[in-house]
């Protein structure tokens, strides 16, 4: 059978690993062989708990896929599948469904939780619609993060997101959310699910700390990179009187991220100095609301995106010619030389996640994202997931 030796990815660990060799939990609450699991604590950094007991595979599907196992203390049937050598839970179809990481990632108060929050509420609603697509979410860890840590807080409350805590700190953090993309249209059907990371920006302070608390991120299939505009000293001087400054920090400023990025990939995938790093990477200006001021009057970002069912490939080479523009002038063409010749896949783009800036009690008026979808939208272009168009070919 052809899926009993394929092998997958288990996106919280990252080891590869054959279907054969994937274990069960049982979640049976009377279940009497409910036991420590080291494997579960050590794996997250946490102390060990006592978890459902760890079964073997039993039953095997038409595909080769293990779908069943019995618990061999309380004989109840689990279908909740772990990987093997870290027991985290994987999606219930695992194996038979493509699945691709997303890495979110940027230094402190570069505003990646804001981000993730605005995203999602986007594709669930206008981004889905236009290009034919539903977004649900796998698992109750995911439903529950979603709810507590993104949703509620900032779309019912309308409160700043508390920003994401260092994984030594939280180990929750190092869990993805994963989401469930169907694509109906064109007589076909195609699902993906997809895991989003969101590290903490204190885990992205040093080689040592990226390589320890973010693996996902070379493992990555695309990256959405954050650049803070209000960690650049030109932009903190032109916007004095204006903004609410995160405080300055030369680990979060945009010329040390890329260039720590780099050093992971070349740690990690033994990738020669002269090689490019052919992950898709999107290199997006967060609170590009906070730059109006500094913006011409018919800059791109004055409003949004039209990509009504394919990603609109004027609109993105306009916005990567523009911030390209404006990078090389707030900062130096120096840091986009750089880019160019480390990068092999990349693309400029520029989002505001909330639309304005909070008021002194940290509340917002509307939540009104700009342009959240642009990079993520061209993320699947890259994956060949969704089309991309020119005007003149409409």
């Amino acid at each position: 059978m052809i899926g009993w030796t394929r092998k997958t990815v288990c996106p919280f660990c990252f080891h590869a690993f054959a279907l054969r060799a994937m274990r069960f939990r049982c979640l049976a609450p009377t279940c009497k062989g409910r036991e420590v699991d080291p494997i579960y604590a050590d794996a997250r950094g946490t102390e060990a708990v006592v978890k459902g007991r760890v079964l073997l595979p039993g039953k095997v599907g038409l595909s080769g896929v293990p779908y069943v196992a019995l618990c061999d203390a309380c004989k109840a049937v689990s279908h909740t599948k772990l990987c093997p050598y870290c027991h985290f839970e994987l999606p219930h179809d695992v194996g038979q469904v493509d699945q691709r990481i997303i890495a979110i990632i940027g230094g402190r108060a570069t505003g990646k939780t804001h981000y993730i929050a605005s995203l999602i509420t986007r594709l669930q609603n206008d981004v889905g619609k236009n290009f034919g697509f539903t977004v649900r979410m796998l698992g109750d860890q995911t439903q529950e993060r979603w709810e507590r840590d993104f949703y509620t807080p900032l779309f019912v409350r309308k409160t700043v997101l508390q920003p994401s805590r260092p994984a030594q700190i939280d180990p929750e953090i190092k869990s993805p959310l994963i989401f469930r993309l169907t694509f109906n249209g064109g007589g076909y059907r195609r699902v993906l699910n997809l895991s989003f990371f969101d590290s903490a920006g204190e885990d992205m302070s040093s080689l040592t700390t990226m390589a320890l608390q973010n693996r996902y991120i070379t493992y990555a299939d695309g990256i959405i990179f954050l650049l803070d505009p209000l960690q650049i000293p030109s932009i903190r001087q032109q916007l004095a009187t204006s903004a609410n400054f995160p405080a300055a920090d030369l680990k979060a400023s945009p010329e040390y991220i890329v260039g720590r990025l780099r050093d992971l990939f070349e740690r990690e995938h033994r990738l020669r100095v002269t090689q490019k790093v052919k992950v898709p990477i999107a290199f997006t200006l967060s609170k590009i609301d906070t730059l109006f001021a500094l913006l011409e009057p018919g800059s791109e970002f004055r409003h949004p995106g039209n990509h009504n069912g394919y990603l609109d490939l004027d609109d993105v080479r306009s916005v990567h010619s523009e911030i390209l523009t404006y990078l090389s002038l707030w900062l130096n063409p120096n840091f986009c030389n750089i880019i160019h010749s480390n990068f092999g896949r990349y693309n400029y783009f520029g989002v505001s996640s909330l639309g304005e800036q909070p008021d002194q009690n940290n509340r917002l008026s509307a939540i009104s994202p700009l342009r959240v979808e642009d990079p993520f939208l061209w993320i699947l272009q890259q994956f060949g997931l969704v089309r991309g168009k020119k005007r003149s070919s409409r």
